[in-house]
């Protein structure tokens, strides 16, 4: 960078920071009265402050294009540091300055009510506490202080500036190795069956999108052995006697479109071309190429642009019928470009990762090695989760001794901390951050102070990275659709992956535990994980800090001098002494989940700067007015809170609020929730039958909600109040459960083996009206594109007009229970994406028949067709708790073309099932009609019928119910 560039950016952060003081001070003025300043404007001026966030707003482009330089002084460096440390401090004085100059309009009439409702003086002193304005002084103190740390950076300037030379771009130098079709080994340990998939594809691929030839990516993360693989693959006969002609390209990251074109025509004419027009590259590989059967390998592809793919592809039309391109990446967004067959290339098992540290470890021992070392050795590989760049890495830091003693120190020292470990992997997986762009190399970094081997929520990241202001904002994109995208895209490039243990729906992901450790490399200073119990010492000073605690220490252990001097942190995700929630100001995310805590301190109100509050599963009892000052608040999660019990009474005043999460409990709920019209997520939603709780009518202007919507207390309603809920209108809804008993907790029935009640809580039903419920039903009708719906508690009747209130064109999941006046069940039969059904507790059902399968004539004019159109996406189908059904008539062998899974449970009357021709998964459970055949089949080969005294019990829940099931453990 010239002198001249470093001048400008000095200038304009120096006009800035000034323009900010000057601001700043006239916005200050009115509360600094006592102080003698009463001459500036006695109001502060929208306008003003405007203009003062788009100061701020040029601070952060200055910096954010600091980023992209290649600063390698470390003077420079601090120099940067300082300014983005100042960034912030300026942030947080400008939200408060805001914030003051809305506080006392918005609280003024929460205040009043609450000190209506207060009945004693010292609760109304407790009030005018809480909703007190910010001392004059401290506000005075921080912008003073901005100022004055502006002016200790900018008088050292000279010294600490941005040197010539210093400012050009980041420079393209990799630490990846260019590549060749030769492998680096003779033997590559679990990868013959994806040598023989890929190279099937190759030479038995179709082409497809219009192409005369095949394109097979593979797509895996980095150090899985993408390379490794396809350097196989070629060196296969059957590969090398289909095609003609194969050629390796080592693309990379710089993508040009001729640089690569030049790279394949110097492949094909084996010397460097002379020219760089594109048209005539194409040219030489056309007149190489034509009508030959070739293979063409393009390993290690970046480039997601679909024009630069079709401009550097057009020439390879001119090759034989049988020809293919490989293409290694890894990107599935690239690997969806280049073809709708995508081969992802998997981590290896264990035991093969142990084959490949072993080989690096003991490249010249043979089969005797020393079962001891063996034994360390796998527990070392298991480490490595399958990565085969990772068991290189670890056999690598092996192979400098074969002493027991050394082995058994890399297996129990952090492997990822061995230097030599790290400068095998990280400098590779680096590559894969430094092509991210800003807004996801922060919220990559962020990922580091969760621990190795955690489960990441999806929905939670979005939400914590939109606290924290990572989110650049586009267009009209909602802030979590974009950040939505940033999610969706470290999944794309590998960042990611879904969790083995969950299922796909719950949206959980797992990172490498390389990935991990690379997150903590690149996040540096700015964030910092601590497990206890290690040292609870903290030297540096982090913007982000979380504390794990693997061994549920009570917050009492917690050091609390540890946390001094660390009052600039933006993010805390731990259990905290109450006492020192308040301490941290500039607090953007607060997560106290999972501890221990009753109550937040009232104080919690002065949190000004506050965005995320979670609290899921703790005994939280009530959350204090305090908190409907934070006027910033976007998330507050309150799952698993069963100690809750209501709302605060000033939560409409959250005018911010995109996520409102609270627990299926008997919890009150106030008026004033359809203020909140930024809400998109609103999982439970509790209608009360007092004056001054929730109504249905709040629902009307929620129109961002998505997801998921479990509307209770549906009994306190009729028709007229039910269709101000417009729920028609909320598209983004997904998941809708309509329930219409009371709020309570969920009564439990026991079973016995034979279905029969053993035992039973009370649960009183107050009486509705059969013709009320139905009104309200068809008041509640919902978009045409949801997805999943469950009726709860229904008292009315299931009419042949309801499947006009159906959602028809994308329901994939219903489910009925608890409905205890119908006597049929409703016509589901022609839902056309129908995947799962469940009926329960369905009392007064006798009969299925004919109406279950629904009139599909209107679908199509041909017998058979109309047959076949019944259920013919139904993949699952469950009953349970019908006690009066006797009979199931009108199946035919045609209905339920795709069932895979059919189960029936307590239906004690029901005596025949019908035949299903795709013979589905069957469970049948307390069915005594129905199994007492299986039981007559099977009894000549029971040999032993135990004693009371031999049988154990166990109490399993299955839904809303408890079963008792008995075992028995004999010898024969």
């Amino acid at each position: 960078m010239d002198n001249h560039g470093e001048k400008t950016i000095i200038h304009t952060l120096r006009d800035a920071l000034l323009h900010f003081a000057v601001k700043s001070k006239k916005l200050a003025s009115p509360l600094l009265e006592p102080f003698g300043r009463a001459s500036q404007p006695a109001t502060v001026d929208d306008d003003e402050l405007t203009a003062l966030k788009s100061k701020l707003r040029r601070i952060r482009t200055t910096l954010r294009d600091a980023e992209s330089l290649s600063v390698t002084d470390r003077s420079v460096q601090l120099w940067l540091a300082e300014l983005g440390d100042l960034e912030h401090r300026a942030e947080d004085v400008v939200e408060e300055l805001e914030y003051e100059s809305r506080r006392s309009a918005q609280l003024e009439e929460l205040k009043q009510d609450l000190l209506y409702a207060a009945t004693t003086g010292k609760r109304r002193r407790e009030v005018a506490l809480l909703f007190a304005p910010a001392p004059a002084r401290r506000l005075r103190r921080k912008i003073d202080d901005v100022w004055a740390r502006y002016e200790e950076i900018s008088s050292d300037r000279k010294k600490l500036r941005l040197w010539p030379g210093d400012g050009a771009p980041r420079p393209a130098a990799s630490p990846l190795v260019p590549s060749s079709a030769l492998p680096r080994s003779e033997r590559l340990h679990g990868r013959q069956r994806d040598i023989e998939r890929v190279a099937a594809a190759l030479v038995r691929g179709e082409p497809d999108a219009g192409r005369s030839y095949a394109v097979v990516p593979i797509v895996g993360m980095a150090g899985v052995g993408k390379t490794a693989l396809m350097q196989h693959v070629c060196g296969m006969e059957a590969v090398k006697s289909h095609f003609e002609l194969t050629h390796w390209i080592w693309v990379s990251q710089e993508f040009d479109v001729v640089s690569v074109t030049r790279k394949i025509v110097e492949a094909v004419t084996r010397s460097p071309p002379e020219c760089s027009e594109l048209s005539t590259l194409h040219e030489l590989i056309v007149e190489h190429l034509a009508g030959k059967r070739c293979l063409i390998v393009l390993d290690d592809v970046w480039d997601d642009n679909p024009s630069h793919w079709n401009s550097l592809t057009a020439p390879l039309s001119c090759c034989a019928p049988g020809s293919a391109v490989a293409v290694t990446t890894r990107s599935n967004k690239v690997a969806r470009m280049v073809s709708t067959k995508v081969y992802h290339l998997k981590c290896l098992s264990d035991e093969d990762c142990w084959r490949v540290c072993q080989r690096r470890a003991l490249p010249n021992s043979d089969a005797n090695v020393d079962q001891e070392l063996v034994e360390i050795g796998e527990k070392i590989a298991k480490k490595c989760q399958g990565l085969p760049l990772a068991a290189e890495a670890a056999g690598s830091a092996l192979s400098t001794s074969t002493s027991w003693k050394h082995w058994d120190e890399v297996l129990n020292n952090d492997l990822w901390a061995d230097n030599e470990v790290k400068n095998l992997v990280l400098p590779v997986l680096k590559v894969s951050y430094d092509h991210l762009s800003m807004p996801l190399k922060r919220s990559f970094a962020f990922c580091s102070l969760f621990p190795k081997g955690f489960a990441f929520d999806k929905d939670l990241l979005v939400q914590l990275w939109t606290a924290q202001g990572f989110v650049d904002a586009e267009g009209d994109c909602s802030l979590e659709a974009i950040a939505n995208g940033y999610f969706n895209d470290l999944v794309s490039k590998c960042f990611f992956h879904p969790s083995p243990s969950h299922a796909i729906s719950e949206g959980k992901f797992v990172m490498h535990d390389l990935y991990q450790e690379l997150a903590q490399f690149v996040s540096g200073n700015e964030c910092r994980m601590i497990q206890l119990p290690n040292s609870m010492k903290i030297d540096d000073s982090p913007r982000h800090l979380s504390f794990v605690d693997e061994e549920s220490h009570s917050v009492e252990e917690i050091n609390l001098n540890s946390f001094c001097g660390h009052r600039d942190l933006r993010t805390f995700l731990t259990k905290i002494p109450s006492e020192l929630i308040t301490d941290f100001e500039c607090l953007r995310a607060l997560d106290l989940s999972n501890s221990n805590i009753m109550e937040l301190p009232k104080s919690i109100g002065s949190l000004i700067h506050l965005r995320f509050l979670g609290l899921d599963n703790t005994a939280i009892q009530k959350l204090p007015e305090s908190i409907c000052a934070l006027f910033h608040l976007q998330t507050i999660k309150l799952n698993h809170c069963s100690s809750l019990t209501q709302l605060p009474q000033g939560i409409k005043l959250l005018l911010n609020l995109r996520c409102l999460e609270i627990p299926h409990s008997d919890i009150k709920m106030p008026s004033g929730i359809g203020e909140l019209t930024r809400l998109q997520r609103l999982p439970f939603f509790a209608i009360g039958n007092e004056p001054a709780g929730c109504s249905i009518a709040d629902l009307n202007q929620l129109v961002n909600l998505k997801g998921r919507l479990h509307i209770a207390g549906l009994n306190n309603l009729d028709g007229a109040q039910a269709s101000t809920a417009n729920l028609w209108n909320k598209l983004g809804i997904q998941k809708l459960i309509l329930e219409w008993s009371e709020l309570r907790n969920f009564n439990k029935s026991l079973y016995d083996l034979q279905g029969k009640a053993v035992s039973c809580i009370s649960d009183s039903q107050h009486p509705r009206i059969s013709d009320t419920a139905d009104q309200v039903l068809k008041c509640l009708k919902p978009h045409s594109n949801l997805e999943e719906l469950s009726i709860k508690g229904y008292n009315g009747s299931f009419s042949p007009s309801w499947l006009g209130w159906l959602p028809l064109d994308r329901l994939a999941s219903i489910e009925l229970k608890d409905c205890h006046n119908c006597k049929e069940v409703p016509p589901l039969g022609c839902l056309p994406s129908l995947k799962h059904i469940l009926i329960q507790s369905l009392p007064n059902v006798k009969l299925i028949g004919p109406e279950f399968f629904g009139n599909v004539g209107d679908t199509t004019s041909n017998s058979r067709s109309r047959i076949c159109n019944v259920f013919p996406s139904l993949e699952s189908l469950k009953f349970r708790n019908m006690e009066a059904w006797e009979e199931w008539l009108g199946v035919k062998s045609e209905h339920f073309p795709n069932l895979k899974y059919f189960s029936i449970a307590r239906c004690s009357k029901l005596k025949l099932l019908p035949k299903f021709t795709s013979e589905p998964k069957l469970k049948i459970q307390y069915c005594d009609l129905l199994q007492m055949p299986l039981c007559q089949k099977y009894r000549n080969t029971v040999k032993h019928i135990p004693a009371k005294n031999e049988i154990s019990y166990t109490c399993i829940a299955e839904g809303d119910i408890l079963v008792l099931e008995a075992s028995c453990s004999y010898s024969a």
